[in-house]
């Protein structure tokens, strides 16, 4: 729980800096260890996204878990924020 706190923080800070119809983008660093470190998306990363009017969310195609998909992508639909995956 801690760490998803800590990791919550600069996308809500990210999110108040962008301007409308930002792109935000989430990717695992070069080299990193993805046995302990993966990029994650969740409900909160949309929320983020949608308050800060981002029209995107990039994530890079199976290195990005995705915490309770069927919430996430009704969320995105609403909000009109598209998830793409490459």
């Amino acid at each position: 729980m801690r760490r998803c706190r800590q990791t919550a923080i600069p996308v809500i800070v990210r999110g108040s800096l962008a301007r409308k119809g930002a792109v935000m983008i989430k990717v695992a660093k070069p080299n990193q260890d993805m046995r302990f470190d993966v990029p994650v998306i969740g409900v909160e990363t949309i929320r983020v996204a949608a308050e800060a009017k981002s029209r995107e969310i990039a994530i890079e195609a199976r290195k990005t878990l995705l915490l309770e998909q069927d919430a996430i992508v009704d969320l995105a639909n609403r909000s009109n924020t598209s998830i793409v995956a490459r």
